[in-house]
């Protein structure tokens, strides 16, 4: 029986899309680096930074640091909030909230989460947010289920459900034992989200609790 259901944050809560491509292109800008065309700068949203820079833009580990570190002189001054929550999305976890408790396991910093889920009014849902550390060397979505679990308590994986719009997503909870819910309305591909082979997929934020009940057996 299902206790608790972990949510990712970018491209399943929220989009935003907006404040993370802006503050990738202030970073290339000011750091005189090639621009990246609309599909890759797509690809940042959801994994580590550190990784995507060094993976999209061909820098080094050193250069990727900085590159986060200007990224963020613009993500905590305009780009947070340049962000909405996706319709349905309050409805859907006031239902949720009523038979599990909620938590957010996100790859984006643990402090920044809790800033968007205050100003957005999405943290009266959530019993706990857990997310990356500022260094980014705990980043990884298994590494935030493996954080979020220790943290709550919830070691047994047939009591949980990981609910994301990315392959790390989904990879995470398979690499815990988890049950996971893709959804089609983030920023995955139907390829990348079918490679990973989650347990169940949900196209709009109003089906979640339907699917949740259906995992709930």
């Amino acid at each position: 029986m299902l206790q608790a259901l972990f949510f990712d944050l970018d491209g399943t809560l929220t989009d935003s899309q907006a404040g993370i491509v802006n503050s990738i292109k202030y970073s290339l800008n000011k750091l005189n680096l090639p621009q990246l065309d609309a599909t890759t700068l797509k690809l940042f949203i959801g994994p580590p930074l550190l990784a995507s820079y060094q993976k999209y833009c061909g820098l080094s580990a050193n250069d990727a640091q900085q590159a986060l570190t200007t990224y963020r002189e613009y993500y905590t001054q305009q780009g947070i909030f340049e962000n909405k929550v996706y319709s349905g999305i309050p409805a859907a976890l006031g239902q949720l909230q009523q038979r599990y408790q909620l938590y957010i396991t996100t790859s984006k910093p643990e402090q920044y989460a809790q800033q968007i889920s205050d100003h957005f009014q999405l943290s009266q849902y959530f019993t706990g947010i857990y997310g990356a550390s500022m260094d980014e060397t705990r980043a990884a979505k298994s590494e935030i289920i493996a954080y979020a679990q220790d943290r709550t308590g919830f070691k047994q994986p047939q009591r949980l459900v990981m609910v994301g719009d990315r392959e790390n997503d989904i990879n995470g909870a398979h690499d815990h034992g988890l049950q996971s819910i893709a959804v089609t309305y983030g920023f995955g591909s139907p390829a990348e989200l079918t490679a990973a082979a989650p347990s169940a997929f949900a196209a709009t934020p109003m089906s979640l609790p339907q699917i949740v009940t259906q995992l709930d057996h």
